[in-house]
């Protein structure tokens, strides 16, 4: 025999196909003369009767025969255990079977395929699902399986929590696993509806199966949804998975969530070494959480790190959190520490108690330091209602504070609030001044920056027990606050000023141009303490009452004190003007008059006494001018007029002194005009000449007016000292 001839070749692989072709046809052949579609129905139905469910086949039972031996199966119902309720319904099964056990009988299944399938999954009241009992090896029958691959697509699962009352809805879903008896691949993707919400999902993972050990070397998954507050919202998970079937537990290695929205754009990252899960509890000895928002020019950062953490039916709970938050716009920035043991009780109920929590301000609104605090309290809230309460007391910078503080919202959030502040010391954070009065800090025109309004929408109460600016003190203040990006306002404002007391309203509006209005009424406040802390003036003392109508426009402080407009006004009693002795001025008024327009003799321990005195001024653009000052006392009266020029702190004001003819009628009423002129702090008084001979022309004429006015020189004199 030429074993080198081609035809011989020819021959053997004809004979060969042909007898392949020949052994393939009797074995469909056999498989079909043997396959009973009525005995695979009962084998089916009654495949399930152990465990109490009922198993229905509404369709037909029908071999195929390419690309393998197979059934198709159509209509199949699943009951639950209670043989009534349904639990799943599969439009149709196809079913491929292995080529050598069909040879022998046996039906072994290699390739299942599920279209528009149908489930209930229940969690029970007690953690349990209503699928159980099918995870348990079954008694052998006539159907083996030894899947190689498996395809589900079109189903819709109903998800029901029977213990937190939640209602899950997956449509469209599809999984395809192929090459399960070695290296497999699963890929999954599907619709999840909860509420109103529609989350799109997708997995990818390889993984091994040994028995009932499955391992995933590394899984990727994604879920996809939006909502109105938050634009897109993308989660990415990954890691490793090892998944037993027997008990129905699962172990993790270096998993990683990440989680990214577009409105306000931000990304988180939760990090969680090892984790244990079965299906009632998951739970890892440490976790981490990270992330960043950006929502127009603010930032917030955030990273906690939490221990013993578990995740079971009743929510989510962590022995202690370590939790780090900043927040910055611009160059405003606040970073906060927070350290409590976190509860998350039916995956809302927020609670951190006990809470500490350290809190640095820093901002260039304060050039002269920054705000620290460090608090105790709790943190509480329901995270279904978008709501945060902080109620927490403690220290800032020293003094005593307590605040309560709700949050409705997360993104462009209201609070309402409660502040209590022992004692505000401002002069630790604003400009230094080489003068102590308030006044001076309005000599600043370095701009200041209203871009933190952008992020406020506050309303509360606000109490501080002392206010320090300068020397200036204020104590007892209380006011309803309202903030918005539009306005700051403090309302029902009251205030302990100067042994008296204060109640009025201030709101600074953000406009083009900043505007601040003041409306204040003060009773019994004593005069020459608060012109001294306010404005180093210190000519006048007495109690009374007054009222303030002030507004006031700029970009800094300087700009605010140059537009000041509006009215003040003043009654003062049982008073005294300070510096000078009136009727010792008018007896040593000179004899010529050349003499006349030079300084008056002043002192610090010289006073003239009151009974009343009452002034209104007019203020414009910074300048307070007044017409209609009045001073009574039982030997003197007195009427003046002039300005303060704020802007310059200087006064231009002239006084008409004239002694009471009642008590020195020898004097015949005598009015004597005197000026006061200079820095508001040092003032210079002096005689005005000019003012008593107005409309004399000649020397004599003016002589004449002296002798007719003064007659002779005076010689009594006021009290002048206390």
């Amino acid at each position: 025999m030429n074993w080198n001839s081609g035809r011989l070749w020819l021959k053997i692989s004809v004979y060969t196909l042909l007898t392949l072709g020949i052994l393939f046809v009797a074995i469909l052949t056999l498989f079909f003369t043997r396959f009973d579609a009525d005995s695979a129905r009962r084998n089916l139905e009654r495949s399930l009767a152990d465990s109490g469910r009922t198993l229905s086949i509404g369709g037909t039972i029908s071999p195929m025969l390419l690309p393998s031996p197979g059934l198709k199966i159509s209509e199949v119902r699943v009951s639950e255990q209670d043989g009534r309720t349904p639990f799943a319904h599969v439009a149709q099964i196809e079913a491929r079977l292995a080529w050598l056990p069909l040879l022998f009988g046996r039906l072994e299944i290699t390739h299942v395929a599920l279209h528009d399938a149908q489930l209930t999954v229940v969690r029970q009241t007690d953690g349990s699902l209503n699928f159980a009992d099918l995870l348990r090896n079954r008694p052998s029958s006539k159907f083996m399986f030894n899947l190689d691959s498996l395809a589900i697509n079109g189903t819709r699962l109903e998800y029901q929590d029977r213990v937190n009352g939640q209602l899950l809805k997956l449509e469209d879903a599809s999984l395809l696993a192929d090459e399960l008896r070695a290296n497999a691949q699963m890929a999954f993707g599907g619709r999840l509806q909860s509420g109103g919400r529609l989350v799109n999902l997708s997995l990818t993972a390889p993984f091994t199966r040994n028995d009932d050990q499955i391992d995933i070397p590394q899984f990727n998954a994604t879920a996809i949804s939006s909502s109105e507050e938050l634009g897109e919202i993308r989660v990415n998970a990954s890691g490793k998975l090892q998944l037993n079937l027997a008990t129905l537990l699962a172990q993790g290695e270096t998993l990683k969530v990440g989680i990214d929205t577009t409105k306000p754009g931000s990304h988180s990252e939760i990090l969680i070494p090892t984790v244990s899960a079965s299906l009632s509890e998951l739970s890892t000895p440490a976790a981490s959480l990270s992330g960043n928002i950006s929502y127009q020019r603010t930032q917030y950062r955030f990273s906690s790190r939490l221990a013993q953490l578990q995740l079971n039916q009743n929510g989510l709970f962590a022995a202690s959190s370590n939790n780090d938050f900043s927040w910055s716009v611009g160059p405003h920035s606040l970073n906060m520490v927070v350290q409590a043991p976190l509860k998350l009780a039916q995956f809302s109920l927020l609670n951190m108690s006990p809470l500490t929590l350290s809190a640095h301000l820093k901002t260039p609104e304060l050039p002269r330091g920054q705000l620290r605090a460090t608090l105790q309290g709790a943190l509480e809230g329901d995270l279904a209602d978008s709501r945060l309460n902080l109620r927490v007391s403690g220290e800032l910078d020293g003094a005593k504070l307590a605040s309560t503080i709700t949050q409705y919202g997360f993104v462009a959030p209201r609070h309402e609030a409660t502040l209590s502040i022992g004692k505000l010391d401002l002069n630790r954070y604003l400009p230094e001044q080489k003068a102590e009065q308030a006044v001076a800090l309005f000599q600043n025109d370095k701009p200041f920056r209203l871009d933190w309004m952008d992020f406020i929408n506050v309303q509360g109460k606000l109490a501080i027990g002392e206010l320090a600016v300068g020397n200036f003190r204020i104590n007892g203040i209380n006011a309803d606050v309202t903030g918005t990006p539009q306005q700051l306002q403090l309302d029902k404002l009251t205030a302990d000023i100067y042994e008296g007391h204060l109640t009025g309203s201030a709101t600074l509006f953000r406009e083009r141009v900043p505007r601040l209005t003041l409306q204040q009424e003060l009773t019994g406040m004593q005069i020459r303490p608060l012109m001294l802390d306010l404005f180093a003036f210190s000519r006048i003392e007495g109690s009374g009452n007054g009222w303030v109508q002030l507004e006031a426009k700029g970009q800094s402080l300087q700009a605010l004190r140059n537009t000041l407009n509006g009215k003040v006004a003043a009654r003062l009693e049982r008073g005294a003007l300070t510096g000078i002795d009136l009727v010792a001025a008018l007896r040593d008024l000179p004899g010529e008059s050349e003499r006349w327009s030079g300084p008056v003799s002043t002192a610090p321990d010289q006073k003239t006494t009151f009974s009343a005195l009452s002034a209104q001024f007019e203020l414009q653009d910074g300048v307070a001018r007044n017409q209609d000052m009045k001073l009574a006392s039982s030997l003197v009266n007195v009427r003046g007029s002039g300005k303060f020029d704020l802007t310059q702190s200087i006064i231009d004001y002239t006084l008409d002194v004239q002694a009471n003819p009642s008590a020195f009628a020898r004097l015949g009423g005598i009015s004597i005009p005197l000026k006061i002129t200079g820095p508001l702090q040092q003032p210079v008084y002096s005689l005005d000449f000019n003012a008593m001979v107005k409309g004399k022309k000649t020397e004599g004429e003016k002589q004449q007016v002296l002798k007719q006015e003064l007659g002779k020189q005076i010689t009594s004199i006021l009290p002048g000292k206390p």
